[in-house]
């Protein structure tokens, strides 16, 4: 992920490096060939120019909030699960080392009944990340797989409910006879993960509308192309001043933004791939288990 501003002005110039090129070789091409047949022979007005776009500029502008929105919100559904987690864990250690809910006397096989549901928790949260990475078949060490093959928990159904609904049993089966309050606002935790995997799901597997994207595409490539034709040469200075060919980086310049953004766009759509422009669910993941793992050591 960018974090930095000259990370991310080197990530801009390697997105538009290529349509500099291309447009710079297109418009000397389209200028080249003016030269030679004749001045002006194929300029439409400027001013259709402007109004077309303008069109495109509101356009590309609305295109780019809604990718914007898009990619926020898969940043906040991951905050959404950093809180979680954290509160669950701390919960989870908190309510079992609490004398009040069970017999003091088998406080260390509870703490290691707590240790094993944090640890449930951080498997949950590896699975989540890989499912939205498209990795949904996960490959556990041999620690994690004992701890699956315990809680009797299938990796042939999606993994990240089946892990879910192992820590409900627990939960449930623990805090059955007393402390329902404890128990209720667990299951509460729960429900939220549940809620967390719901909406990363939905902007996961809804593309950002295909038609739209190809509509867009198909415009700002049009626009493109037509640009030499509303710019024409610059006749400053007459034809054998050379000023004429400040026209090139005018045009490069004009059809590489609107290429560009039209490509940061389609990055922002995505917010769960591995481009850099895409929310680093890697580490916010592995921040998470890294407090996850704080709090079970307390239990040692």
């Amino acid at each position: 992920m960018i974090q930095s501003e000259k990370q991310g002005l080197l990530q801009l110039l390697k997105i538009a490096t290529p349509y500099i090129i291309i447009t710079a070789f297109y418009a000397i091409l389209v200028l080249g060939m003016e030269e030679y047949f004749g001045d002006h022979i194929y300029k439409i007005s400027g001013q259709i120019g402007s109004v077309f776009g303008l069109a495109v500029a509101f356009f590309l502008g609305f295109r780019m909030n809604s990718a914007y929105d898009r990619w926020w919100e898969a940043r906040k559904i991951f905050g959404e699960l950093t809180n979680n987690s954290r509160s669950f864990a701390n919960k989870i250690k908190t309510y079992y080392s609490n004398s009040q809910n069970f017999d003091p006397e088998k406080q260390q096989q509870l703490n290691q009944r707590a240790d094993k549901l944090i640890q449930l928790l951080i498997l949950y949260v590896k699975q989540l990340k890989n499912e939205m990475h498209d990795k949904p078949a996960a490959q556990f060490a041999a620690n994690e797989q004992s701890l699956l093959d315990e809680y009797s928990i299938g990796t042939k159904n999606k993994l990240s409910n089946e892990l879910l609904m192992a820590v409900s049993i627990v939960l449930e089966s623990d805090f059955a006879a007393t402390a329902n309050i404890e128990k209720g606002d667990l299951m509460q935790h729960i429900n939220r993960f549940y809620d967390i995997q719901g909406k990363a799901e939905r902007i996961k597997n809804t593309p950002f509308l295909m038609i739209y994207t190809a509509f867009t595409k198909i415009i700002v490539a049009l626009y493109v192309v037509l640009i030499p034709l509303f710019i024409g040469d610059i006749d400053l200075g007459g034809e054998m001043s050379g000023f004429e060919f400040l026209a090139v980086p005018i045009m490069v310049v004009i059809s590489a933004a609107f290429l560009t953004i039209n490509k940061l766009a389609n990055l922002f759509a995505e917010p769960f791939s591995d481009n850099p422009t895409s929310v680093n669910i890697d580490k916010i993941c592995q921040t998470i288990e890294q407090n996850c793992r704080e709090v079970a050591a307390k239990l040692h």
